[in-house]
């Protein structure tokens, strides 16, 4: 069934949005809106029409290109971006979509880095100086050759992200190794006395505001396409381009045209993201939904921002949107469920995409014909415009159920725990006197308090499943793994999820995934089971001083303020790296799924 929204014919979460103009409510930060939109009694309203105040500023954009120019011309050709979830998500999808790399000769290169493994250092470290044909040695002339041409940016857009002051602190140390003046090499965007702006200042590093007009109204999952973490990296790319001035002025002028943001208000019922969010609500139950995503490539990059746009605002009193990479879901399965679920299909064509799968679910096509834009400018356009249409598809939902879409408070709780995790000689600590605790072999499931005693830690994954019968199955790996490993994870939780239960299933990494989609998984709709994943050794820092006590803390803390929320979430503890026992992890999982079938 495909969900085709006439404007003559309107369901009741569309009319509802028509008739209390709650486009209007949102573009005047007034009722309601102002309400769901505010966090601490602060309005976090400012990215609804930041690029209108953007266009209307005759200097700020122009400003931005000569920040661009000038990292060109102090020498910079490599630019690590330290910074989480919305600090960082927009830059990962211009990476991804061909914004980001460069040659030292044509453009600066990002490289995104939101880990706290010590492997996702080293593998920047390497690429850097694979691009310099140079050995990665720890010599101090080396490595002055090394990061001369390097700079770290560090963003946070919320009050209190620790992960990249460690980063910060690595590099400032690896910096003066190398005889390096680290205030030519850091650049700090933040809030104003977050805790990254704190170590800023005692660290005497330059920093920008995130606003160009120096406003913290900006909430870090609406960072893009309005604050410098979508402009910077986009007028850094611009810069490539020939003469930059008035390029970014362009590309912003065409998204904002694109979004059409008064349609919405004057013709809400023929905007399609109006209609998104009515389709949404229209399919929730109990104000929750799970949305499958098929996007095309290249778009299909969109997806980790989206997912953290929806999760992290919507997440909330155990309602939400779910988000999804498409999946084929058995209807025969004994969890398969037709309620509460939308397939939305983005589509460049005018006409309806014709399916074949799916046909057990609802369907929604998103229709937005500058997806076919071959331009690179128009591209890059074209990335706003979704930014923009989501961010207001988000909102509406928000609206039309009730959900303080600002702040994502249950977060706190895990970034506090992590905090006090780190100060302890093991972090893994508090592990050891968990009552319900499961071992096999090189293997440890810590498990909730309620689950049903079985004889082998795969039988209690597999018997929780079968009872709890949840509506997803979440399975994170913490920490970086090799591409094969990931693979073959996906090859085993995604058949297991999808053909034996009918359900949905996500494969995170974190921590950088507890950034954009734990705090749905921990105040959003209930119905998942969770698996974490933590190998107890990871590789060692090659340069400089950084350990993964901080990465053990956060798998810790995040596990245990799950099961704070009540919610079914385990912890597979392996002993060894990655490469040492990934046949035990993937020994386990095969063990879950012999279990669903017996």
């Amino acid at each position: 069934m495909t969900y085709r929204q006439h404007p003559h014919q309107q369901s009741a979460a569309l009319h509802k949005l028509v008739t209390e103009d709650a486009v209007g409510l949102l573009r005047g930060r007034a009722g309601k809106m102002a309400v769901l939109g505010s966090e601490d009694g602060k309005l976090k309203l400012d990215w609804v029409e930041g690029i209108a105040r953007l266009l209307a500023d005759p200097d700020g954009l122009e400003a931005v290109e000569n920040e661009a120019r000038a990292l060109w011309e102090q020498g910079i050709r490599h630019i690590i971006w330290a910074g989480m979830g919305g600090s960082i998500m927009a830059v990962r999808v211009l990476k991804q979509m061909g914004f980001g790399d460069a040659s030292a000769e044509t453009g600066i290169t990002i490289y995104p880095l939101d880990s706290t493994d010590p492997a996702a250092l080293n593998t920047i470290l390497q690429q850097i100086a694979q691009a310099k044909q140079q050995p990665l040695t720890a010599s101090n002339s080396e490595l002055k050759t090394l990061l001369e041409d390097v700079m770290m940016v560090g963003v946070a857009m919320g009050m209190t992200s620790e992960e990249p002051i460690t980063h910060l602190t690595w590099f400032t140390q690896l910096l003066e190794q190398a005889g390096l003046s680290p205030a030519a090499h850091l650049l700090v965007m933040t809030l104003p006395d977050s805790y990254l702006d704190r170590f800023a200042r005692a660290q005497h590093a330059p920093s920008r505001p995130l606003q160009l007009d120096g406003g913290t109204g900006t909430g870090g999952r609406m960072s893009a396409p309005a604050t410098r973490v979508f402009l910077l990296p986009a007028a850094l790319y611009l810069s490539r381009q020939g003469p930059t001035a008035g390029k970014l002025r362009q590309v912003l002028s065409k998204a904002w045209n694109d979004h059409n943001l008064e349609q919405a208000m004057t013709q809400p019922a023929r905007h399609p993201f109006v209609q998104l969010a009515a389709a949404l609500a229209d399919t929730s139950s109990a104000g929750a939904c799970r949305l499958l995503l098929n996007a095309p490539a290249p778009w299909d990059t969109l997806f980790s921002w989206i997912e953290q746009l929806m999760e992290e605002s919507l997440g909330k009193g155990k309602q939400g949107v779910v988000i999804f990479q498409d999946q084929e879901l058995n209807a025969q399965a004994a969890d398969f469920q037709h309620t509460g679920t939308l397939r939305v299909v983005l589509s460049a064509d005018t006409q309806p995409v014709t399916t074949t799968t799916h046909e057990e679910l609802p369907s929604f096509m998103l229709h937005q014909p500058y997806l076919a834009s071959t331009n690179p400018l128009d591209r890059l356009a074209a990335v706003a415009t979704c930014f923009l249409g989501w961010q207001l598809s988000m909102a509406l939902y928000g609206y039309l159920q009730d959900i303080t879409f600002a702040g994502q408070p249950a977060v706190e709780a895990y970034k506090a725990g992590a905090r006090s995790l780190r100060n302890l000689p093991d972090p893994l600590q508090p592990l050891y006197s968990w009552p319900v605790t499961f071992s096999e072999g090189s293997l440890k499931l810590y498990a909730p308090l309620n689950v049903i005693e079985q004889a082998t830690p795969a039988a209690v994954l597999a018997s929780t499943l079968k009872r709890v019968r949840p509506a997803y199955l979440d399975c994170t790996i913490n920490g970086e793994v090799f591409p094969e490993l990931k693979d073959a994870l996906a090859q085993i939780v995604f058949p297991l999820a999808n053909r034996l239960l009918g359900i949905p299933a996500k494969l995170r990494q974190a921590p950088a995934d507890y950034h954009s989609t734990e705090q749905s998984e921990m105040d959003g709709p209930p119905d998942l089971v969770s698996l974490r994943i933590l190998f107890h050794q990871h590789e060692h820092i090659q340069l400089g001083t950084y350990s993964d006590t901080f990465l053990l803390a956060q798998a810790v803390s995040t596990w245990q303020a799950m099961i704070g929320q009540n919610r079914q979430c385990f912890l597979l503890v392996i002993d060894g790296s990655a490469q040492q026992a990934a046949s035990q992890l993937t020994g386990y999982l095969r063990g879950v799924v012999q279990e669903l079938r017996s």
